[in-house]
């Protein structure tokens, strides 16, 4: 049986969507994957319901049962960037940082180090979906210890980047047609290409942007749409930091060595390049037990104590090996950015080395409670060169 050949695209109102489907189910040897440009207009499509639940329901079953290509979720991640307004690509953030995965029993300590970078005028930008997997401590309920807002639309975000330097954002705000796919997912039981598409929107347009995952295989994904979307321009120069999360959230494990990949989109030849960040809890023999019933106060407080192992508020909340592994989560992680930071700097010249991005990690926390001016920011050359 011949495979259905690359159709002919038109606009999404023209186009005849069963002939997508058509395509990635006809039969065991005629059935093929969707193209970029395919991928792109299906998504598009579901967001003008020109493509019913029933057809992109069935267009994502058949894709996630044969596997999702590197194109396909390319297609779809540019396809989203085309439904979301305009508004999101003007707030001139720094950091896109994803935050889908949520946490089984932690809570987020990436707060932390995010809402210490916009304190030193670093602007972030946090995007998640709390619905999606319900039974998880996602980031967006833990925001309001730290009062970090979550904003519903770009003038009210621009507002608050304005003041704070950060906000969290849902992703049904971005692009509501991210809604309607949850609810896809909730009610096949399934998984698809739009989980993982979700998480690389940077509807920013973030010079820096991040990327975690969990089940191995996935930050090759990652790696290949990223690469693609760079090719295709649907990103702007930049560049796209992946690595497996602590428990899939876009957090460091201080447990293990995390290797980063970087596609460098920044130069019109793509580079692609790594760095490790070292483990800082070598043989750590810390429970578990009680952290997924810890208030998100903790957050708070470890927030404002600057001598943690010696206060009765926060020993009362925590054991000292929960605060040394929530510490050392908070420092392997802004380790990690702040290294980003500086290789996608201008004056970007030789990599820092590991004592060096200690250092400079634990100097930088201890300044947690100062907010600085973007142009005092301790994000610079002469600051670094100084550790």
């Amino acid at each position: 049986m011949p495979k259905i050949g690359e159709l002919t695209l038109t606009s999404v109102a023209e186009f005849d969507f069963k002939l997508l489907i058509k395509a990635l189910g006809k039969g065991e040897k005629g059935s093929r994957s969707l193209t970029f440009a395919e991928a792109s207009l299906l998504i598009q499509g579901f967001a003008q319901a020109k493509v019913t639940p029933v057809q992109m329901a069935s267009a994502m079953m058949l894709m996630r049962v044969r596997g999702e290509t590197v194109a396909e979720v390319a297609g779809v991640v540019a396809g989203l960037r085309h439904t979301i307004d305009v508004g999101w690509s003007q707030l001139n953030v720094e950091i896109d940082w994803p935050v889908y995965a949520g946490k089984r029993e932690q809570l987020p300590w990436l707060l932390l180090v995010a809402k210490l970078l916009a304190n030193h005028g670093v602007r972030v930008l946090l995007h998640g979906d709390s619905q999606a997997l319900p039974h998880r401590r996602h980031v967006e309920s833990c925001i309001a210890a730290l009062e970090i807002v979550r904003c519903k639309d770009p003038l009210t975000a621009k507002s608050e980047l304005d003041r704070s330097g950060i906000v969290y954002v849902r992703a049904g705000d971005i692009a509501p047609v991210l809604d309607e796919c949850r609810q896809l997912h909730q009610e096949l039981g399934l998984r698809s290409l739009i989980q993982t598409a979700v998480r690389c929107i940077n509807p920013s347009n973030a010079p820096l942007s991040l990327r975690s995952y969990f089940h191995p295989g996935i930050d090759k994904i990652h790696q290949g749409v990223s690469q693609k979307l760079f090719e295709q321009r649907s990103y702007q120069p930049g560049v796209v930091a992946i690595f497996k999360g602590l428990q899939g959230e876009t957090e460091l494990n201080p447990r293990v060595e995390t290797t980063i990949s970087i596609v460098n989109g920044l130069q019109s030849e793509i580079a692609m390049s790594k760095v490790d960040i070292a483990t800082l809890l070598t043989a750590f023999s810390g429970a578990k037990v009680g952290q997924a019933e810890l208030s998100e106060q903790a957050l708070a407080l470890l927030w404002r104590e600057m001598t943690p192992f010696d206060s009765d508020a926060m020993k009362a909340l925590m054991s000292c090996s929960m605060i040394e592994q929530a510490l050392s989560s908070v420092q392997a992680t802004l380790m990690a950015i702040l290294y980003l930071l500086h290789y996608k700097s201008d004056d970007y010249e030789s990599d820092l080395t590991t004592e060096q991005l200690k250092k400079l990690s634990l100097q930088y926390w201890s300044t947690r409670l100062i907010v600085t001016s973007k142009t005092d920011s301790m994000v610079n050359k002469e600051w670094l060169c100084a550790v």
